[in-house]
């Protein structure tokens, strides 16, 4: 079979829309690999999202009424201290449960997205893989993409860190009123935030440049995603605006699902379920995508390079 990255090679220069169409199509190169790799997504989503409606949203609903208790006891009262103290406890117990359940979600993501793109990378090279033998392809490749999330997450929380800074001194200036500094500060933010939907594709990019690429890891996995990207930076805005708009246009069967839980446990369980079968396609095409538009980076790159190396060449042989 021949690859999809040597016909996409063979091939005139990619219309502008073409990873996108390329990465929804992906997964029917190789339709059993991606069912299983799919199914394990939409398991394990749906299964953290259970546990988040019977911790997190649970203890969530208990503090929402017992501050509308709260609000109509007497202050004075010992009704008002207890529900106070339970509050009090509330809070304490959510933002421990919820940090566990961030962190669990984290864990498991990061596994999906490794098993997610080990499948695109190999099905875009032009081999079938069972599920069993991309299992032991990863258990054998996995060290250099854990390096680069590991990396990557670093780098994601000084940058969240500097974004919290930032608007914190925006803030602190805004209250001091000088007009100036202010309007500095303000423009720096913006930059920054700005800056953050390329960052948002870069550090992906390094993690699919982590498994197709092995032994480039870590920082330089995010150096040679950063080359990569080099002067196609309006198409990796596309991807992310792409799949902004389909992660916003199924957060309301979400929301959803948040509110039904409480009057029919069934109903806002089996909505959460389709919200978690939505997110998990959203998934499955964002990562098949991105390792199309790495591909098709990759080989325009080096097309470049040859282009740049004959044209030396020939100079080289007429100054001769």
């Amino acid at each position: 079979m021949a690859s999809l990255a040597t016909k996409q090679q063979s091939s005139t220069t990619p219309s502008f829309f073409n990873f996108l169409k390329q990465g929804l199509f992906l997964p029917t190169h190789n339709p059993r690999l991606f069912a299983a790799v799919f199914s394990i997504i939409v398991t394990s989503s749906s299964l953290l999202l259970l546990g988040n409606f019977l911790a997190v949203q649970h203890l969530t609903d208990e503090i929402r009424l017992d501050i509308k208790a709260l609000n109509s006891t007497n202050p004075r009262s010992q009704e008002y201290l207890h529900l106070l103290q339970d509050i009090q406890g509330d809070t304490r117990r959510i933002l421990l449960t919820g940090a566990a359940c961030l962190l669990l979600a984290v864990v498991i993501g990061s596994a999906i997205q490794v098993l997610l793109l080990f499948a695109a990378v190999a099905t875009y090279s032009g081999e079938l893989r069972t599920f069993g033998s991309l299992l032991g392809k990863v258990r054998r490749q996995l060290k250099g993409p854990l390096l680069t999330l590991a990396f990557v997450y670093a780098l994601e929380t000084a940058y969240v860190a500097l974004l919290a800074a930032m608007a914190g001194l925006c803030y602190h200036v805004m209250l001091k009123q000088h007009i100036v500094l202010l309007f500095v500060v303000s423009l720096l933010l913006v930059v920054s935030i700005l800056f953050l939907v390329y960052f948002s594709i870069l550090c992906p990019m390094a993690v699919v440049v982590a498994v197709a690429e092995p032994g480039c890891h870590g920082a330089g996995a995010v150096a040679r995603a950063r080359r990569l990207m080099k002067g196609k930076l309006r198409r990796a805005i596309l991807l992310v605006c792409v799949t902004f708009l389909l992660s916003a246009s199924i957060f309301p069967v979400y929301s959803h699902a948040k509110r039904s839980v409480l009057s029919n446990m069934v109903s806002g369980w089996l909505l959460g379920f389709v919200y978690t079968v939505l997110m998990a396609a959203v998934r499955l095409f964002a990562d098949c995508a991105m390792t199309v538009f790495y591909y098709e980076c990759k080989g325009s790159t080096e097309a470049s390079a040859t282009t740049e190396y004959a044209m030396v060449s020939t100079k080289e042989q007429i100054d001769d």
